[in-house]
């Protein structure tokens, strides 16, 4: 039986995306998003920044590295996976990353409506 380990993030690229080319048509692309969040009390506000590291691969790959840069608003659809390894000194070490099923971007072209709109006026 499969768990559940499904994640939906909303916020904005952290550094340009990084694309890799695998060979047989592989494509793979990480990059890093910044999710600001609020803490409330009844005496305090707090905001705190979130960063989550994402992997997307073959034809989505392309389209992140083509069309998304630094300060880019996206929002992720994917699954939690944990990628375990021993470093250079035998240490065991592990991170916890989003394996992106679906990557929304359509804010650019809300945002270059925006720009046009506002040099228009």
């Amino acid at each position: 039986m499969n768990n559940l380990a499904f994640v939906i993030l909303d916020g904005n690229l952290v550094q340009d995306p990084e694309l890799k080319e695998l060979g047989n048509d592989r494509k793979v692309v990480n990059f890093s998003v910044a999710a600001n969040h609020e803490f409330r009390t009844k005496d305090d506000n707090r905001e705190f920044v979130s960063y989550f590291g994402v992997e997307a691969w073959d034809k989505q790959a392309e389209n992140i590295a083509k069309y998304l840069r630094k300060g880019s608003r996206v929002t992720v659809e994917g699954s939690l996976r944990q990628d375990r390894w021993q470093d250079d000194n035998g240490n065991n070490r592990s991170k916890v990353k989003i394996l992106a099923r679906n990557v929304r971007f359509d804010w650019i072209k809300k945002e270059e409506s925006n720009q046009e709109n506002a040099k228009a006026a």
